[in-house]
């Protein structure tokens, strides 16, 4: 079922905003098969060549474009991913409350109190009181995040636009129009150096391609005088920035769970995209597998899964439950059971000793 009608990659607007029709055009193209298989030409699509590096294992793909948006909910799917959970794009949405655009679009009135009921462990960066500007505490506070291995859900400015992006935002909320996943970090210095660089890349999706497209820290600061202006876009849509007065970002750092787990993350099969099942298309099976991390060979641990939010993290009434002795560091583990596009699956590893069954 091709959709039609798109809106921005994020239209917190009513109307359409100047540059939208390239990114409608972009998700169409996917949409109608057109794109698939091309390779990303663009100079920001090639990994630049750095000492140190720390990318979270997650995929990126196309968001839905309803109801101004699901900018918010696609990258919050993808930061949950990265530590092992699957969320539609509509489950986001109807655990969050009404924030000022349409019905319960993530923005940054609401997206705390979807996380929260999300079972999601976070850390955000404080613009409401945080001193102003702000564009060097948000990209210090990137620089924590990604080379602590967490993917920030950012709030940022595409080319051209005004803000607040809706009436109904009073600032300092709503001084951008779009939502995308930034996902991993690359330095010629030891990522233990707290301090961000001019020349440190970040990796961060834009919802409406394939690809990652790596920035360096100084091509994200951007100007607003009246109208966003984001000078490494070149015109080209792929290339947002930051706000140069506020930061908006939020470190998705876990789950709300009390027992340790191992590192996870989750990849899909097919990950491109998600059927828009607001539109009335069926959801899908998704295949799921897992990537742990820091296990001890010879041990014995449970990966332990859940299908609804409300049942994730009680380990007396898990969906299923999956035994395995480590003959590594790491191990790969598909799940035979799929996964419903339209729900919620959350995974947690732990030591099997440790489990009460």
């Amino acid at each position: 079922m091709v959709r039609v009608a798109l809106f921005a990659a994020c239209a917190l607007s009513v109307s359409a905003l100047p540059g939208d029709d390239e990114i409608a055009d972009e998700i169409q193209a996917y949409l109608n098969g057109t794109t698939k298989g091309q390779a990303c030409s663009l100079p920001e699509c090639n990994k630049p060549s750095k000492k140190y590096e720390q990318i979270a294992n997650t995929q990126p793909g196309y968001q839905w474009n309803d109801a101004g948006g699901y900018c918010g909910s696609f990258a919050t799917q993808r930061a949950a991913m990265a530590k092992g959970a699957w969320i539609s794009q509509q489950q986001v949405r109807d655990h969050a409350s009404p924030g000022g655009g349409h019905d319960n679009e993530i923005l940054d009135t609401n997206i705390d109190g979807a996380w929260k009921n999300l079972k999601l462990k976070y850390e955000s960066f404080d613009f409401r009181h945080e001193a102003t500007p702000q564009i060097d505490g948000i990209r210090t506070f990137m620089k924590k995040q990604l080379t602590a291995g967490n993917v920030i859900v950012m709030m940022i400015m595409k080319n051209g636009h005004q803000f607040p992006a809706y009436p109904t935002l009073t600032p300092p909320s709503g001084n951008y129009d779009h939502i995308v996943p930034f996902t991993g970090i690359l330095s010629d210095h030891p990522l233990t150096d707290t301090q961000f660089y001019d020349d440190d890349y970040v990796v961060h999706y834009t919802d409406h391609s394939v690809y990652p497209y790596y920035r360096s820290m100084q091509s994200l600061v951007g100007e607003y005088d009246g109208v966003s202006n984001c000078p490494s876009t070149s015109g080209d849509p792929q290339y947002p920035c930051l706000h140069p007065q506020y930061g908006y970002g939020w470190a998705l750092q876990g789950f709300e769970d009390e027992r340790e787990a191992l590192p996870v993350s989750l990849t899909v099969d097919p990950s491109d995209s998600e059927p828009d099942t607001r539109e009335q298309e069926s959801p899908t099976q998704l295949t799921g597998t897992l990537h742990i991390r820091d296990l001890l060979a010879g041990k014995k641990y449970a990966v332990y899964r859940w299908d609804s939010v409300d049942a994730a993290f009680d380990y007396s009434k898990p969906t299923s439950v999956h035994r395995f002795t480590a003959s590594g560091a790491t191990e790969v583990y598909t799940d035979s059971n799929k996964i419903v596009s339209s729900g919620t699956t959350y995974y947690r590893c732990v030591e099997d000793s440790s489990v009460l069954v």
